[in-house]
């Protein structure tokens, strides 16, 4: 990021999305080893911790073992997806997180600003609710504050770009789950071109990454659709790729 704030050196976010867990599954033990290995500033979370009401236990019960075994110095934030409910928004509201409905925070060691666009029961974003906090946290006498939107959904990404945001980070299309061999994806739930539906995209001057995440809905299957927890690290320097009004993938996975 050519505008990555001044004192921030590198910056490794560690981005948690699309657990689905409505049972109990040796994967969760492997999610939590693989978080407590992890080289990290902060964590973020981009939703659908379930897939189906009536069953928040078992997501409930495994975001709070993450919190208990991962304790990042700058902090957890999240957002909510389409699948996940208010019952269990509720359920998860002791926890260390910090839940950005439509609202943003700022870590207080870094020049960071965090924003949350929402979709708790298939809810829209309310991105104009940001623009308050937004002209709150940019008074002319902080410095510079990179920017991070978190979001369930990729195709926000023309709304991310309008705000100004440097990086956007989100989930929802499980990579496409099950894709044919050499990773062509055959649906990403999205109105998003089936060549968008993860990886490192462009629009304009907005970076975003798309995880394939970790859950499954339909089917309890991945075909040449590995699960993915990507750790994004931020340096100074040139923005990848060329700005342009379409989106680009630039690093497809």
């Amino acid at each position: 990021l050519p505008g990555l704030a001044s004192l921030i050196d590198v910056l490794r976010i560690v981005h948690v999305s699309d657990l689905l867990a409505d049972g109990p599954r040796r994967l969760h033990r492997a999610v939590i080893d693989a978080l407590c290995c992890a080289d990290m500033d902060l964590v973020v979370l981009t939703g659908d911790y379930m897939t189906r009401r009536g069953r928040e236990a078992n997501p409930s019960e495994l975001v709070r073992e993450i919190c208990r075994h991962v304790v990042p110095p700058h902090g957890i934030y999240g957002v909510y997806g389409n699948h996940d409910s208010a019952l269990l928004s509720e359920e998860l509201k002791p926890l260390p997180i910090q839940w950005l409905a439509n609202r943003s925070a700022a870590p207080t060691a870094l020049p960071l600003e965090i924003l949350g666009l929402d979709f708790l029961n298939f809810g829209r974003c309310d991105a104009p609710a940001l623009l308050p906090d937004r002209a709150a946290a940019s008074g002319a006498t902080l410095p510079r504050r990179t920017t991070i939107l978190l979001c369930h959904f990729p195709n926000c990404l023309p709304i991310a770009s309008d705000m100004g945001v440097d990086l956007m980070l989100c989930g929802h299309t499980h990579g496409g789950q099950c894709r044919l061999p050499g990773g062509r994806a055959l649906i990403n739930s999205t109105d998003l071109p089936l060549r968008l539906t993860s990886g490192l995209l462009r629009h304009r001057d907005t970076l975003c990454v798309v995880s394939r995440g970790l859950g499954e809905v339909h089917m309890p299957m991945r075909v040449f659709c590995p699960r993915q927890i990507p750790i994004v690290t931020l340096r100074r320097g040139p923005l990848p790729g060329a700005a342009t009004n379409g989106i680009v993938n630039l690093r497809r996975w």
